[in-house]
């Protein structure tokens, strides 16, 4: 039995080795991004400041919870500033919120005005304590419409 390989022989079984190895690569990171769970943070309670400290009309980040806090005349509301898209933190852009990483906007509110991103920012649930603070827990999500009326 002949033990060599001729040049052409090695060359094509390197080859097929190099696409097996990348196609493989390829596999794994495709199921990795298409299996993106976002993570959530290590506790979801934040204590703020009592109602009187946030005007109406004002609209106040929480940097901690990563949120920002809103007061219209319906009441008190949080949208969350974590992007529903792949979970990259939005920033504040003109007339609203964009993604720095896949470019998502969002108004001001939050609503989402285009994507990748295929929902609008998360509503959070917002209540009071009993030193008449405000409570934010990021990690129960809310119906949009939703108010802390006082």
């Amino acid at each position: 039995m002949d033990a060599h390989v001729s040049r052409r022989g090695f060359l094509g079984l390197i080859t097929r080795v190099i696409l097996w190895v990348s196609g493989a690569a390829g596999t794994v990171g495709l199921i990795r991004f298409l299996s993106y769970e976002q993570g959530t943070p290590s506790t979801g309670l934040y204590t703020l400041e009592a109602p009187q400290a946030y005007p109406p009309g004002s609209m106040t980040d929480v940097p901690d919870a990563k949120v920002v806090l809103f007061r219209d005349p319906s009441g008190f509301y949080a949208r969350s500033l974590i992007c529903p898209h792949l979970g990259c933190l939005v920033e504040r852009s003109e007339g609203g919120y964009q993604c720095p990483c896949h470019g998502s906007r969002f108004e001001e509110s939050g609503e989402l005005l285009h994507g990748p991103a295929n929902q609008s920012l998360k509503s959070v649930w917002l209540g009071m304590d009993e030193g008449g603070r405000l409570i934010l827990d990021v990690q129960l999500e809310v119906p949009w419409e939703w108010r802390l009326v006082l």
